[in-house]
């Protein structure tokens, strides 16, 4: 009876080892099936010669560049130069004569490619794009030119404002001197008359500039009593551009009507971006970044007072 005993504790030791095989065998399974990596597999990269696309401009409108990506199962991504888009289909307006450059480019399984860059030409001037306030008040509108002079001619005479130099706080814009609106910060403003302060500037013909949309956005500026009246033979013509939403001119190889005392003391450069703080169709008022290092006093907006030529010579 006792070696009964002993056989069936026997079998039921060889029947736990046996589960405990089986369990070590799926334990490494599992732990081998874990440990592998995950393959995955890229679908084919694209060649530029699988591109396929058009740009070109609208049949409507030239100013209109009419973008179209004819690669199929592919993500395009475009780049312009006034940004990007994914679209398959898209329109962008080119308002302004010159040479542009696009890109064209996919995402696919494969990863991302480019074609070459395409240069469009672009030779009329979008007269929608122009059609704005801002650029009928300084131009006179599409097709149009109209001239400026700073408001204070060689009689002392200023003939819409106090005088042809204001100041204001840097925080100052069109948003608080035109639209009357508290922005905080450093928003201050001084006015002072020229006859009361003749210091500000001498009596003068500081010249003229004259904007105009013929074709373009052309500015001609005749110098008559800074040095780029001297060094630049008094004429110079270059481009400008408005930025309507935000309130600013940018000159382009030409530099802002300015008297001479400031030429060298109040900012590193009369060329570039400025405020437009005010413009009407009679008058306009460019602010100026007084640099603290070149004039030696604090940064504030000095701005220069303009009346059209047809105000002046009709008041």
């Amino acid at each position: 009876m006792q070696v009964g005993k002993n056989n069936g504790s026997l079998k039921q030791n060889t029947m736990k080892n046996k589960f405990k095989i089986l369990y070590t065998l799926l334990g490494l399974t599992l732990l081998f099936s874990a440990c592998t990596p995950d393959k995955y597999e890229l679908g084919p990269m694209l060649s530029k010669s699988d591109l396929n696309f058009t740009i070109e401009p609208s049949g409507t409108n030239p100013n209109d560049i009419v973008l179209t990506s004819l690669t199929p199962n592919v993500t395009p991504l475009w780049t312009t130069p006034f940004g990007r888009s994914i679209r398959v289909i898209d329109t962008v307006n080119v308002a302004f004569p010159g040479d542009y450059t696009f890109k064209y480019g996919v995402e696919s399984a494969g990863g991302y490619v480019q074609a070459d860059s395409v240069q469009v030409s672009i030779t009329t001037l979008d007269q929608n794009a122009v059609s704005g306030d801002l650029w009928i008040d300084l131009s006179g509108g599409y097709g149009e030119e109209k001239t400026w002079y700073l408001d204070l001619d060689a009689n002392g005479i200023s003939k819409i404002w106090a005088g042809p130099i204001y100041y204001y706080g840097t925080n100052d814009s069109w948003l608080s001197v035109t639209e009357g609106v508290a922005v905080g910060g450093d928003s201050w403003n001084w006015s002072p008359d020229w006859s009361g302060n003749q210091w500000l500037c001498a009596a003068t013909d500081f010249g003229s500039m004259t904007f105009n949309l013929k074709g373009g956005p052309y500015v001609q500026v005749d110098h008559t009593s800074t040095p780029d009246g001297i060094t630049m033979g008094g004429q110079q013509s270059g481009t400008y551009m408005l930025d309507t939403k935000n309130h600013t001119i940018t000159l382009n190889d030409v530099t802002l009507i300015h008297p001479i005392n400031y030429h060298t003391t109040l900012t590193k450069s009369w060329t570039g971006k400025f405020k437009i703080m005010a413009l009407t169709p009679d008058k306009m008022m460019i602010g100026v970044l007084r640099d603290p290092v070149i004039s030696g006093q604090g940064a504030c907006i000095q701005t220069l007072n303009f009346v059209s030529k047809a105000y002046y010579d009709s008041h």
